[in-house]
């Protein structure tokens, strides 16, 4: 019988638990904090400035992490879906 490639069995989740996964978490917070703030209609560089003094002021690093590490509720939508307005008539 011949069998058969399932790649289902050599698909895994990645978290690097290292350097390269610490920096990806930071660079990804960085990059909510300054959304969050460019939202709120602060000047790109204000907005920088002010996230990356929240940083160093953080004397935890990890809730200064899960402020920013995923999108708040704010009202907004975090990403615009693919809908056309003939779509979104449609009834689910």
């Amino acid at each position: 019988m011949k069998k058969v490639f399932n790649l289902k069995a050599f698909v895994k989740t990645a978290f690097y638990d290292d350097a390269r996964g610490h920096m990806q978490g930071q660079t990804r917070c960085m990059q909510n904090c300054y959304k969050q703030k460019y939202d709120d209609k602060i000047t790109p560089q204000k907005a920088w400035q002010q996230c990356l003094d929240e940083y160093n002021e953080a004397s935890d690093k990890g809730k200064w992490i899960l402020n920013y590490s995923g999108a708040k509720d704010t009202g907004k939508k975090v990403r615009p879906d693919g809908k056309t307005p003939a779509a979104e008539k449609i009834k689910k």
